[in-house]
C-alpha cells in the first residue's frame, strides 16, 4: 500500500477543497444526547403473515476511540460472523444469513453499537438465540479461533487495496478524518494494526463492549404467533 505524499495531496486540497467559501465558522458536534436506552431491554413485536421471524440482538454504550481499538472491533464483528456462518446456517440449518454490524463514533462523545441480525422460522427463534449468545460468550471467555483472525486479516487486506485506487473511499476517509480531528496519515498505519491483533485483545474487547450490561433484544413475529400464546 503506498503512502500518501503530502506535497502532492495538499495543492490537490488546496484547489478542490479552498473553493468553498468561507463563513469564518468552526462550529463543534453538539451533543443532543440522543442515545440508545440503558439497561437490558426485550421487545417482541407481533405483525405480518409470513411465516418468518426478525432477530436484532444489539450492544451499545460508551467508547475508547482509538485508530487500534476501530481496528480490533473490526476484528471482532468479523470473526463473530464467521462462527454464525458456521454454527447457525450450516451446523444447524436454522438461520437465513446472519450479519453482525458494528459502529464507533468519536464525537460528540465516543460511543459504539455492536448489532447481531438474522431471519429464521419463528419456532427457532429462541434456540438461535441462545446459540448466538453461546458464541459471544465463548469469545469473551477464550478467545476467538487463530484461524479466524488470520481470515479476517486476509481478507481485510485484499479488501483495502482496491479500495484504495476509488474516489469514493478516498472522499469518506478524508471527511471522516476531518470531521474527526483525526490525523490524515492513519490510513498508512492500517495494515500494521491489523498485523498486531491477536485471539486474546479481542476476548479484552468482548468482555469489555459484549457484557450485556447495554442489551437491546428486537424480535418480530408473525401475528399468528400471538394468537398462540
Amino acid at each position: 500500500m503506498g503512502s500518501i505524499d503530502t506535497n502532492t495531496i495538499k495543492p490537490l486540497l488546496e484547489k478542490y477543497l479552498g473553493s468553498f467559501p468561507s463563513t469564518n465558522q468552526h462550529e463543534q458536534a453538539k451533543d443532543l444526547n440522543i442515545h440508545a436506552l440503558t439497561g437490558k431491554i426485550e421487545k417482541t413485536v407481533y405483525k405480518g403473515s409470513e411465516p418468518k421471524s426478525t432477530v436484532y440482538l444489539i450492544y451499545t454504550g460508551q467508547y475508547d476511540y482509538r485508530p487500534e481499538n476501530d481496528v480490533k472491533m473490526d476484528a471482532m464483528k468479523e470473526v463473530l460472523e464467521i462462527r454464525l456462518l458456521q454454527r447457525l446456517r450450516e451446523d444447524e440449518s436454522g438461520v437465513y444469513t446472519p450479519g453482525v454490524q458494528e459502529n464507533t463514533t468519536k464525537l460528540p462523545q465516543p460511543r459504539y453499537s455492536f448489532i447481531v441480525h438474522f431471519g429464521c422460522a419463528p419456532q427457532n427463534v429462541e434456540k438461535l438465540i441462545a446459540s448466538t449468545l453461546d458464541e459471544i460468550n465463548k469469545i469473551k471467555a477464550d478467545g476467538p479461533l487463530q484461524e479466524n483472525v488470520d481470515k479476517w486479516r486476509a481478507e481485510g487486506k485484499n479488501t483495502l487495496e482496491p479500495q484504495l485506487k476509488t474516489n469514493n473511499f478516498w472522499l469518506g476517509y478524508i471527511n471522516g478524518q476531518l470531521q474527526n480531528q483525526e490525523d490524515l496519515q492513519q490510513v498508512n498505519t492500517y495494515e500494521a494494526l491489523m498485523d498486531k491483533v491477536i485471539p486474546n485483545e479481542l476476548k479484552e474487547m468482548a468482555v469489555k463492549y459484549l457484557s450485556g450490561d447495554n442489551y437491546i433484544r428486537l424480535v418480530l413475529l408473525p401475528e399468528s404467533q400471538l394468537t398462540t400464546k
